[in-house]
């Protein structure tokens, strides 16, 4: 039997949790899930109760009080939390063997490693690593001992990129990683030809302006400011492109008044939150995607899914050249590789983007093909098959 533990999930999510997701609803038996019951507001309930009644596969959404909150193991109210979850995993499981996937090593990994330790003979351990919660493990000592003995534990920890894989084993040499990048739907990306004209003509650009998109959680790591830097010192040269920059977040108001310091009010679109169908035809309608992504404090992008649907919408990007962005776009050949935290580098690789249509053709083409090897059917096979190569060893071993 397989249970998943994420304590956030759809309808508020992030990569990680999208790569549980598109992994486990085609996994090859049932699985069931066990996330947070969102409940703090109407909307909040609407949302999670839509997306419940959706097709999900063999994945069975189940709902509760699973959330630890403040992590402090010296407080007793966080081990009885903990406690509580391994509870809520062990009466799923009932008296069957079983596997708990966890999506990261705390908190829903370290509540996994203590139902593994209350039943041994029966659970398997399962983490997945993404990047940013190990340099935020090596940001405290307890928790970098949590992290540390998940990771040890753990049958096999699924790495989303060789640099995650990296981090994980700097932390833990012994630990038994299998690097999977997570992938994208490409037939999803597709987008009419007479739909992508109309959505290009909605921003009212001319109609030979180059248009470069970010689609992206607005907080200092994705690195936003630096593209609008880079655009405001190309338009000057006599380059026609514009900004289109969605998403939500913390420096939200700083980006606007970033473009309004450099008069390019006229220039860059701020959308906001957008849905999957506005972001499909959103990438198809514009030429290239550009995310420089920074280490920011403990903050680093592990791969960037975003890259790969990019990718599947036909687009080269510009990627940072830290965590594992540069396993996700390949370097002249699906795009560029920069250093994000030089406005030089970052506006030249718009320029050479920017002023070959050939080049950008090239890459849409290789890209696509990039994008297909990516498959999440694909990337749910090598995850499936890793684990069962971990459990089943695991099994011999201890019979």
């Amino acid at each position: 039997m397989d249970i998943v533990l994420t304590e956030d999930f759809f309808p508020q999510i992030g990569g990680a949790h999208l790569w549980l997701y598109e992994t486990f609803r085609r996994w090859p038996s049932p699985v069931r899930l066990l996330t947070r019951r969102y409940d703090r507001s109407a909307e909040e309930v609407a949302a999670q109760a839509a997306f419940d009644r959706l097709d999900h596969g063999l994945l069975d959404i189940m709902r509760g009080d699973i959330v630890v909150g403040k992590i402090d193991l010296l407080a007793g109210s966080c081990r009885r939390r903990f406690w509580n979850v391994a509870s809520e995993i062990k009466e799923l499981a009932g008296c069957r063997p079983f596997t708990v996937h966890c999506l990261r090593a705390f908190p829903e990994g370290f509540a996994g490693l203590i139902t593994k330790f209350r039943n041994p003979l029966r659970t398997h351990l399962i983490t997945f690593a993404h990047g940013e919660e190990i340099l935020v493990a090596r940001s405290s000592g307890q928790l970098r001992r949590m992290a540390s003995a998940v990771y040890r534990w753990s049958d096999v920890v699924i790495a989303n990129s060789r640099s995650t894989e990296e981090l994980v084993r700097d932390l833990v040499p012994s630990a038994n990683l299998v690097c999977v990048h997570p992938g994208v739907d490409v037939d999803a990306y597709y987008c009419d030809p007479d739909e992508i004209s109309r959505f290009r003509r909605q921003w009212e650009w001319p109609a030979d302006t180059i248009i470069v998109t970010t689609i992206a959680r607005m907080e200092p790591r994705k690195n936003q400011s630096v593209v609008i830097r880079a655009i405001a010192d190309l338009r000057k040269q006599g380059f026609p492109l514009a900004y289109v920059c969605g998403g939500d977040g913390e420096e939200k108001q700083n980006l606007v008044d970033l473009a309004h310091l450099l008069n390019l009010e006229a220039w860059v679109k701020f959308p906001g939150r957008i849905s999957e169908e506005e972001k499909v035809v959103t990438l198809n309608a514009s030429d290239i995607y550009a995310m420089p992504s920074i280490h920011a404090g403990e903050m680093i992008e592990g791969f960037g899914i975003v890259f790969l649907e990019a990718g599947a919408a036909g687009i080269p990007s510009i990627a940072g050249n830290v965590g594992g962005q540069p396993e996700a776009v390949l370097d002249g050949k699906t795009g560029l590789i920069v250093d994000g935290k030089d406005v030089c580098q970052v506006a030249d690789a718009i320029r050479s983007l920017a002023s070959n249509a050939e080049l950008r053709g090239q890459m849409a083409r290789e890209v696509r093909k990039w994008a297909l090897r990516h498959d999440w059917g694909l990337v749910s096979e090598a995850v499936s098959a890793a684990v069962t190569r971990a459990t089943s060893r695991c099994s011999a071993q201890t019979a």
